[in-house]
């Protein structure tokens, strides 16, 4: 004969209950005549694999009977038609029903063949079958009972108390308080910010006017940053645990929010855990990877100091001279950081998951797409460098631009023009276009300057030599040795090309030798008669286009007339 079990706490307790045993007999009856009558029922005629097939129900599914924010039991199976979800629902509304009622009711269980009726208050609320039993971790029904059991009585207790009001108050009050120390908190945390931030500024700007040396306070005030990154990320953890406390806290004093509760204290410390152990998990990497980011460090290092010393002039390495040892030693470092990313990287935490992954391929894709002109123009860099086209210090022509060459740098090329501005170009312009680079002569320091007139063939060429050559020893700037000189370029329809050519020592003054060369040619011819055909015409003017001595300081200025009264 089938007992009855009725929870008292933790423990099950059998005790005899005629009368409900006899309903539970009567109720048990019916539901293994159902199962029989279901079970003796004629097979439907099978009239195709497509009719089978829709004749066949679906899987059953798992379902959780809740209550008062409790899991209770979990339905696997479906029984009489009626599938776990269903069966769930309707448990849940029959716990309901009977929780409404005055009293406090007990769980108790009636087995029968098909499994084991759960009563709650006496009345039957759910059924449980072999079938609904975990089988993977292997549950009996004498631990699915002790489950269901401890389940639904602390679920129906919790319902209890908080229907009482007296119980809801106190609740309200002491979240109230619980609100009030949170807050207190967090204004201490505020005062405790105010302290420290003034505390340790003072002590900073101390220490910056004790240090005279750029380098220790540039690390005094690295350091400041650091701690005061430092301190907020502290503060910023304090605040969340305070926060996190307090809604624990608030969420433990009702029942319906208990097993929030709990939840958040089993979450923090499988957090707390599940971090120990992936530090602990990457120690072994990080360390790798540390030796190999200083082994590199130490390289970086070293190369910088030997490069330094060839730049100074100390020495010399394979051919490099003082104007490439910079660029070498940024290559070199370069390429050495590089490949110590590259070795590291499978060592750092997270390397081998997919996300890892699949934000390194992304960061890559944005590099190599947004980067390609600022490798180009790197490139374009090195190979000015290289190529020894200029220097620092060079006077040089760059398309429309004039200046002296202030830095070739890894991606522009600096340059001051004779006005005083700084040009900045970027070096792929200075690739792609023409370099003309005045500083650079085989016959020593200073530059040819070079500066043309065209005069008609009705002077005599001799002349015109002589008289450019007259306008250049006039010239303070240009030096007689090497000695100017004349080229004709060209004959042209209506008039003859003449070059003179002169040297100077400071490339940097080009423009202004230039200016009084201009006004010297000017007087020159002038003085001579000789008309400068420079734009070219097709005929003779009426008037020679000359300027008389007697202009040559402008046009004086009319006599003034006397006073009327005088």
């Amino acid at each position: 004969m089938p007992g009855r079990w009725v929870s008292t706490g933790n423990d099950l307790v059998a005790r005899p209950g005629p009368g409900r045993r006899a309903s539970a007999l009567i109720l048990a009856a019916l539901l293994a005549g159902l199962a029989l009558t279901a079970s003796a029922a004629p097979p439907p005629a099978q009239t195709g694999t497509t009719e089978t097939a829709a004749a066949t129900p679906p899987p059953a599914t798992e379902a959780t009977v809740r209550f008062f924010n409790r899991d209770i039991l979990t339905l696997r199976s479906t029984l009489l038609g009626r599938p776990p979800e269903l069966r769930a629902r309707t448990a849940e509304a029959n716990i309901e029903q009977v929780v409404q009622r005055p009293g406090t009711p007990t769980v108790a269980f009636e087995n029968i063949p098909q499994g084991s009726l759960v009563l709650l208050g006496g009345q039957l609320v759910a059924m449980v079958t072999p079938a609904d039993l975990d089988a993977l971790n292997q549950q009996t029904m004498a631990q699915a009972r002790a489950e269901i059991a401890r389940n639904l009585t602390e679920a129906v207790r919790a319902a209890e108390r908080d229907r009482a009001p007296r119980q809801l108050l106190n609740g309200v009050l002491m979240s109230l308080l619980a609100t009030g120390v949170a807050a207190l908190a967090m204004l201490v945390l505020l005062w405790l910010r105010r302290q420290i931030e003034s505390r340790f500024q003072r002590w900073i700007e101390i220490r910056i006017r004790t240090l005279r040396q750029e380098s220790t306070r540039h690390v005094v005030t690295s350091l400041r940053t650091f701690v005061n990154w430092f301190k907020r990320l502290v503060l910023w953890l304090l605040a969340l645990l305070v926060l996190e406390e307090w809604l624990r806290f608030v969420f433990g004093q009702f029942g319906f929010t208990q097993p929030w509760s709990q939840r958040m204290t089993g979450w923090i410390v499988d957090l707390l855990a599940g971090w120990g152990q992936a530090i602990a998990g990457a120690v072994p990497g990080l360390v790798a990877a540390f030796v190999i980011l200083f082994l590199a460090r130490v390289l970086a290092k070293t190369l910088s100091l030997t490069f330094r010393a060839v730049q100074s002039g100390r020495f010399q390495l394979f051919g490099i001279d003082d104007q490439l040892a910079e660029p070498t030693r940024k290559l070199l470092v370069a390429v050495i950081w590089l490949f110590a990313v590259a070795m590291a990287y499978p060592y750092l935490p997270g390397a081998q998951t997919d996300a890892f992954r699949g934000l390194s391929v992304l960061v890559g894709l944005m590099i190599s797409l947004g980067a390609s002109s600022i490798v180009g123009q790197a490139a374009g860099g090195f190979t000015l460098l290289y190529a020894r086209t200029m220097a620092v210090g060079d006077l040089v022509r760059i398309g429309e631009v004039d200046g002296v060459v202030l830095q070739i740098g890894l991606f522009t090329t600096r340059l001051r023009n004779l006005m005083g501005v700084e040009i900045s170009i970027p070096n792929n312009v200075v690739l792609g276009g023409q370099l003309h680079n005045y500083s650079r002569n085989p016959d020593g320091p200073g530059l040819w300057l070079e500066t043309g007139v065209t005069i008609g063939y009705d002077s005599p060429w001799r002349q015109v030599h002589r008289l450019l050559l007259d306008a250049a020893a006039r010239t303070e700037k240009i030096q007689a040795t090497p000695a100017p000189y004349v080229l004709q370029t060209a004959l042209s329809d209506f008039y003859v090309e003449y070059k003179l050519r002169a040297r100077i020592l400071e490339p940097v003054l080009r423009p202004f030798v230039l200016t009084e060369l201009h006004a010297n040619i000017q007087d020159a011819f002038n003085e001579a008669g000789v008309q400068i055909m420079s734009p070219n015409y097709e005929a003779d003017p009426e008037q020679p286009k000359m300027v008389g001595r007697a202009h040559w300081e402008g046009v004086p200025a009319p006599a003034q007339q006397p006073p009327s009264g005088s």
